[in-house]
């Protein structure tokens, strides 16, 4: 049970592509600042868990001869966060770097820039970067300007990684926009992609016989019913990872999925709109 808890992560072709590029991209440092990559998709398509895994990776630099203090890839997630401000201090506050709260983003800048350079950062990642769209106009282009200024300064590439909203947030700014590249993590459907992802998913699962999750009519049932997005897949065949070994059946078949009664995330969605219309939303101050 507690190897199914856990929750390691499933690589897959997907992820195994945009990490290549991201190689590729850490390869090229120094660049001239103006390469970026935005890997987008919707919530619940394990992007977060991909960028936390790609810094982990690089935690350590490869040359032995660097210094221990040295942060190749730097990770921050601006969950949370809309402004440059906020930005900058998520990356103060990472590297364990003091701040005035009170601080602005002008004094900020330079003190990171110079921070960055001593910790020889070759690329920076920002997860939940879809933020940006949610502040006010100038909150926006403030933001933009300090990613865009961190490139051009450190001469790293940032990856972004966020929702579709991530793509609108970048069209304030089209000088930044034409520089990152966009990688989409799409929803699982019917092709090779989400089998091989299932076959991946299967192998993570401590069950004594197989399951064929690959295989419909299970592969068909759990694409339809998670719509196609990978933390609902998962969530759906650990939890009947869960249930075949308390029944003593070893393994997951359909009859057990359906057992489950699981309720899809867009009707979750739904019914979770329907109460606040219900109750009326000036209860909750919206």
């Amino acid at each position: 049970m507690q190897v199914i808890r856990r929750k390691p992560f499933v690589r897959h072709a997907v992820i195994g592509a945009i990490f290549e590029r991201l190689e590729e991209a850490l390869d090229d440092y120094p660049t001239e600042g103006d390469t970026h990559i935005l890997v987008y998709g919707l919530s619940g398509m394990g992007k977060s868990k991909a960028a936390e895994l790609f810094a982990e990776r690089h935690r350590k630099p490869d040359d032995p001869d660097a210094p221990a203090s040295a942060v190749p890839v730097l990770y921050v997630s601006m969950a949370g966060v809309t402004s440059g401000r906020g930005l900058l201090m998520l990356i103060l506050h990472k590297l364990g770097a003091p701040y005035s709260a009170g601080s602005s983003a002008e004094s900020l800048y330079p003190t990171v820039v110079s921070l960055l350079a001593r910790v020889g950062t070759k690329m920076l990642i920002i997860d939940e970067i879809h933020n940006v769209a949610f502040g006010n106009r100038l909150e926006r282009l403030k933001v933009l300007s300090v990613i865009k200024g961190l490139g051009n300064d450190l001469k790293f590439t940032v990856v972004g990684f966020g929702t579709p909203d991530a793509l609108r947030a970048l069209k304030w700014d089209p000088q930044i926009e034409r520089r990152f590249e966009p990688l989409r993590i799409p929803r699982w459907g019917r092709n090779a992609e989400t089998y091989g992802f299932l076959n991946s998913l299967e192998t993570t699962l401590p069950l004594q016989k197989p399951s064929f999750l690959s295989e419909d009519p299970v592969a068909d049932w759990l694409i339809e019913r998670s719509e196609g997005l990978t933390r609902e897949i998962v969530h759906l065949v650990r939890r009947g990872a869960i249930q075949a070994i308390r029944k003593g059946r070893e393994r997951i078949d359909l009859p057990l999925l359906k057992s489950l009664k699981y309720t899809p995330a867009s009707v979750r969605r739904a019914e979770i709109e329907r109460v606040l219309e219900a109750e009326g939303t000036d209860r909750f101050g919206l």
